[in-house]
């Protein structure tokens, strides 16, 4: 029998829990080399990008794969990449798949992005595909017609499609359109309803309903259906058609006013496609009604920029520029789009106005003329300008442009932070981690108006909860409270703080008093389940964030928290489906990317923990956290190179953030540049001295460079400080753990154990005292498991130590409560099994296999049950199973001296010979020697004497004073 040693590598496993902790810590894709059913199976449950890994996996294998270029080309596609798609699957089409298996998402590459005329030259008309796809064929077809203004033609296909398939959504909604075009309302209602009554729940059906409310003016029932529309998760919709959808929806919105909802759509789609000019153009729409002219252009530059000739764009860039009293650059403008769109009498009145403004009274009524009907005078022309000139901004000076915009917006500031540059250099300090300079600006920034003061007073209390004031956290917010006694939010905001503080039940208060003056504010309920959360209410939280959600069915923080809740709960499936649930109606919600790549990683599934991050920093290319996730994430998953430029540019953007530069520093120790990494992590700890990981690190890198005085001078600072007085001294112990000053260790560990009692430093200073051969090591275990009498693991390492200490009767007592709790602990049945054999206990076999049968691959396991049988004296049922060990392990000498010993009983003395006269070479020492060494000696006697006398074995078989293999 052997023992397998613990190895103590104390800067390699330091780092492993560093990076299990800190990094968002992840078995990820099956296999290295990528498997196309496992590819098939993502893409069929939605897991694209995971599909998309497979397929590439397997074409680094083989490039002549159809299949694979197949699943990358649809992977592609549904990842919004049409471009790549159709290259993909023009591959798939020359290593020989299928027409019908590539011919649609072929088809919906070339809709996508425009190629009508390719997609009617790529799509047959007349095919003799199955008739489904025959009918999905010609409604792609009908799409191109409709997109190429072939109307006529787009009917017949689409009338073609619905002979095959009466129930195909898209040729319904095809022909829907067709008839809105043709403003046929009645007709457009019942093509809507056929295709709502095929498929329920079809995003495309909604969508129809949506675009056919618009139509009619009716913004809220268009609205509903966009919302219903963009819920569904049941279908492959394309990310491109879920663009549109939310962008028509941010549109319906801001025509009603609703410019916050319209702002958070119109953000989520500039994180999808930050170059496509459509969300940016409406921005520009919504701050131009909102009054923030400067800002406006900001938008519309961005636009123009991608789109020098778009229309719309520069109209509305003449009317900024006309509000901003700019009449110069706003005629530019404006004549620009006459000179595109003669015909466009919007901005035939605009160029009208901007003319009148410069004192151009007679260009201004020749441009005004031809938009009037009959023949009206130049009096009747010029009071029609002094009208129009009277309601449109800009009628005095560049300063008061939508100025009543501007005091609503003040008014909600709550909601919206004010537009002012002292505020965005306070979040600018509370992003890169430099609290202190947040909190020396706002002390600096006078509360101008009740709009600047909520703000200011909000990132006050959040800047000091940062910088670890929160006592006066707390009493900034009170104070607040108390003199807004009837704002929700000013109650919202103490009671956030008094949770930084600890106190729940005061926090409670005011969150119960917010939500009884504003019952609808949903974030009173989503505090108060966090409350409940904190004090192990679960079904309480429950309760309360799916009340959030039936008032709010789209809150994404709410469905984070009941993700979080059956993370707390352990149930995992549940709570990934929340987070993506969370990440499907918020795609640029950080937080939920963030607990999912967290729950990934803790599942050990580094590879989907990795391709999270990279789907959090596509939706947030420019956030520090974001891009910090993706590197740890790289860095779980083993890609340490891939991490690397990630982390520096989460650096780069938050310079005070010590996370970030621990993690970068931990892609660096593991790259060997050293220097950079000791550069980070002083920087780190120079920031906050405090910081146990950056200092843990920074230690062990100058215990490695042979400077133990300079790692000990490092927990010091660690140890003067209360919060992290346990952890300087436990770091102290490792230290000298690792330089084998085992009692110097153990002192530092019971200093820690002062400050702090538990578990992780228990054990700790038990390894010390065992390692120093001190007396009585195990007794802080023994008094842990006094308290802690579940502790199954403790109660493990004791049993190990008496058993490898020929504590055999207390070693027992151990493994049978454990076995007690858990019967199919295969270590304790075999250790137990291994003891009770030296015992020569009749429990003995049957515990042996049951260990054997739940690990039959074990050489170990294998053993005590060979051995266990042949104290048995079952010595025929004992070799195969000992021949099958020694096998495995063929230089465990334990193992092949019970091999020879059941050689010898059954019969082959020769076999045991010669399996004893290696053993009589080895180096190896092992604790049965001296009896296998008199037992070939046995042999060979008998051998050189010709006798066939038995062998005396038994006294062998109770030589087991020795450790446990477990």
């Amino acid at each position: 029998m052997y023992t397998i040693k613990p190895k103590f590598q104390m800067m390699r496993h330091l780092l492993m829990a560093l990076g299990i902790g800190m990094l968002l810590t992840g078995c990820g894709l099956a296999g290295g080399h990528g498997s196309l059913a496992s590819g098939n199976k993502y893409q069929a449950e939605g897991e694209y990008r995971s599909a998309y890994i497979q397929a590439k996996k397997v074409l680094q294998k083989d490039k002549k794969n159809g299949d694979a270029w197949l699943l990358l080309g649809k992977a592609s596609l549904m990842l919004g990449n049409p471009k790549d798609a159709l290259h993909d699957l023009q591959q798939a089409k020359a290593y020989g798949v299928a027409t019908e298996r590539w011919v649609i998402p072929t088809g919906e590459a070339l809709r996508v992005s425009g190629q009508f005329k390719k997609l009617l030259e790529t799509l047959p008309a007349d095919t003799s595909f199955a008739p489904d796809l025959q009918a999905r064929v010609k409604v792609l077809r009908g799409d191109a017609y409709r997109g190429l203004s072939k109307p006529g033609k787009a009917r017949l296909a689409y009338q073609a499609a619905l002979q095959l398939d009466s129930d195909n959504v898209r040729a319904l909604i095809g022909m829907a359109r067709l008839a809105a075009n043709a403003r046929h309302t009645t007709a457009v209602g019942q093509y809507v309803q056929r295709a709502l009554a095929a498929g329920p729940d079809n995003p495309e059906a909604w969508t129809g309903k949506a675009d056919a409310a618009f139509a009619n003016g009716n913004l809220k029932a268009a609205e509903k259906a966009y919302q219903k529309a963009l819920q569904s998760t049941g279908h492959d919709w394309l990310p491109q058609d879920r663009f549109m959808a939310r962008l028509k929806l941010a549109r319906v919105q801001a025509q009603q006013g609703q410019f916050d909802k319209a702002l958070t759509n119109i953000g989520t789609l500039e994180k999808m496609a930050p170059q496509q000019p459509q969300p940016h153009y409406l921005h520009a729409v919504v701050l131009y009604k909102q009054g923030h002219l400067d800002d406006a252009v900001s938008q519309l530059q961005l636009v123009l920029r991608a789109s020098p000739d778009n229309v719309h764009a520069q109209l509305l860039m003449g009317a900024v520029n006309y509000a901003k009293g700019n009449y110069g650059q706003a005629q530019m403008y404006v004549s620009n789009v006459i000179g595109m769109a003669p015909k466009n009498r919007s901005a035939r009145k605009l160029l009208a106005l901007t003319f009148y403004r410069q004192g151009r009274s007679g260009q201004a009524l020749k441009t005004l003329r031809s938009l009037v009907s009959g023949q009206p005078s130049d009096a009747e022309l010029l009071a029609l300008l002094q009208r129009a000139a009277a309601q449109t901004p800009g009628e005095s000076t560049p300063a008061t442009a939508a100025s009543s915009a501007s005091r609503r917006m003040q008014q909600m500031a709550s909601l919206t932070p004010p537009q002012d540059p002292r505020f965005a250099e306070v979040n600018k300090a509370i992003a890169s981690g430099n609290a202190t300079k947040a909190i020396d600006l706002l002390k600096a920034m006078p509360a101008d108006d009740d709009a600047t003061g909520v703000q200011r007073t909000t990132l006050l209390v959040k800047a000091y909860v940062l910088d670890k004031h929160v006592d006066k956290a707390v009493e900034t917010a009170a104070d607040y409270a108390i003199a807004h006694p009837d704002d929700s939010a000013a109650h919202l905001l103490y009671g956030t703080a008094l949770i930084a503080g600890g106190k729940h039940d005061k926090a409670r208060s005011q969150y119960l008093k917010a939500h009884e003056l504003d019952p609808d504010n949903v974030t009173a309920l989503l505090n108060l389940g966090s409350l409940d959360v904190l004090e192990h209410h679960y079904k309480d939280a429950t309760d309360r964030y799916k009340s959030v959600l039936k008032q709010s069915p789209q809150n994404a923080v709410a469905m984070v928290a009941l993700g979080r809740l059956a993370e707390l709960q352990h149930d995992r499936a549940h709570a990934i489906e929340r987070f993506q649930q969370a990440i499907a109606v918020a795609p640029g919600f950080t937080g939920a990317y963030v607990r999912l790549i967290v729950l990934y990683s803790r599942m050990g599934q580094f590879d989907q923990a990795a391709d999270t991050a990279r789907n959090l920093v596509d939706a947030e290319p420019g956030n520090a956290a974001a891009l910090n996730a993706l590197g740890a994430a790289e860095l779980n998953a083993g890609h340490h190179q891939k991490a690397l430029k990630p982390l520096q540019q989460a650096v780069k953007l938050a310079p005070d953030a010590s996370l970030y530069r621990i993690n970068l520093a931990r892609a660096q120790v593991l790259l060997k540049d050293t220097e950079a990494a000791q550069h980070n992590l002083e920087r780190a700890i120079k920031a906050d001295p405090g910081q146990v990981k950056a200092v843990a690190m920074l230690a062990f890198m100058k215990l490695h460079d042979h400077d133990l005085p300079g790692a000990l001078a490092l927990t010091h600072t660690l140890q003067r400080q209360a919060a992290t007085k346990a952890a300087g001294y436990a770091l102290e112990g490792d230290l000298y753990m690792s330089s084998k000053s085992y009692d110097k260790a153990a002192t530092a560990y019971q200093r820690a154990l002062s400050a702090k009692y538990s578990r992780p430093l228990v054990i700790r200073r038990f390894l010390a005292l065992r390692a120093g051969a001190a007396k009585q090591p195990e007794a802080g275990l023994r008094e842990w498991l006094t308290k802690h009498a579940d502790d199954m693991a403790a109660r493990m390492l004791l049993a190990q130590y008496y058993l490898a200490h020929a504590q055999q009767p207390l070693a027992a007592d151990q493994y049978e409560k454990i076995l007690d709790a858990y019967p199919s602990n295969v270590s304790a049945l075999n250790n137990l099994a291994w003891i009770y054999t030296g015992q020569h206990n009749d429990k003995a076999v049957a515990l042996a296999k049951r260990a054997h049968d739940l690990a039959p691959q074990s050489p170990g396991i294998a053993d005590t049950y060979g051995w266990a049988l042949i104290a048995a004296k079952q010595y025929k049922a004992a070799l195969p199973i000992l021949e099958k060990a020694a096998k495995a392990e063929p230089d465990a000498p334990t193992i092949q001296y019970h091999l020879a010993v059941a050689q010898a009983r059954s019969g082959d003395r020769a076999g045991a010979h010669a399996t004893l006269a290696a053993l009589q070479h080895t180096d190896v020492q092992f604790p049965e020697q001296q009896a296998a060494k008199q037992l070939y000696q046995q042999l060979s006697n008998g051998a050189a004497h010709g006798t066939g006398k038995t062998v005396r074995l038994h006294d062998a078989v109770g030589q087991t004073g020795h450790a446990g293999r477990s």
